[in-house]
């Protein structure tokens, strides 16, 4: 296969995990509410954590910068390892699950805590592929990960 061919399949590839990372968030924000099992100050909880997320997604975002991309693969604009991605290699992805906890907490629908982890799982999955293609793009991504948590500060680290 040629090199072309490569990049073009890992490039449909990187935005066929996008296209299921949309479809998981959306089914955890639309998913319908049960209050059946949600404690009384599930909603107020929900509300903080979903706040939280946001604000962790807006820090990720603009301490990424230009190098900001929806699919797996670097853009070329550099690798940021301040603000946020100091403590996290992936803040962005731990906000959105802070975000999604938030709405699980606040709906109480088993479902809704499902999908939430069904997004956890498949962004373990899409960082390791991800992954790959920073420590090509950048001779300093595999020592910073190696002091680096991936979701959460210390836990993670690659080896």
């Amino acid at each position: 296969m040629s090199r072309a061919a490569n990049r073009n399949r890992s490039l449909a590839l990187g935005w066929l995990l996008v296209a299921v990372q949309v479809v998981l968030f959306l089914a955890v924000a639309l998913w319908p509410s049960s209050w059946g099992l949600a404690a009384p100050a599930a909603r107020e909880l929900g509300g903080v954590l979903f706040v939280l997320g946001g604000i962790g997604g807006v820090a990720a975002a603009v301490f990424l910068g230009r190098a900001l991309t929806p699919i797996p693969q670097p853009n070329g604009a550099g690798l940021s390892a301040r603000g946020v991605y100091r403590w996290v290699r992936h803040p962005m992805y731990s906000s959105i699950l802070v975000l999604c906890l938030g709405v699980a907490v606040s709906r109480g629908a088993v479902a809704v805590w499902v999908l939430a982890a069904a997004l956890a799982v498949f962004f373990e999955v899409k960082t390791r592929f991800e992954e790959r293609f920073l420590v090509e793009a950048y001779d300093g991504y595999a020592v910073y990960a190696s002091r680096t948590g991936k979701f959460v500060p210390g836990v993670g680290r690659r080896r």
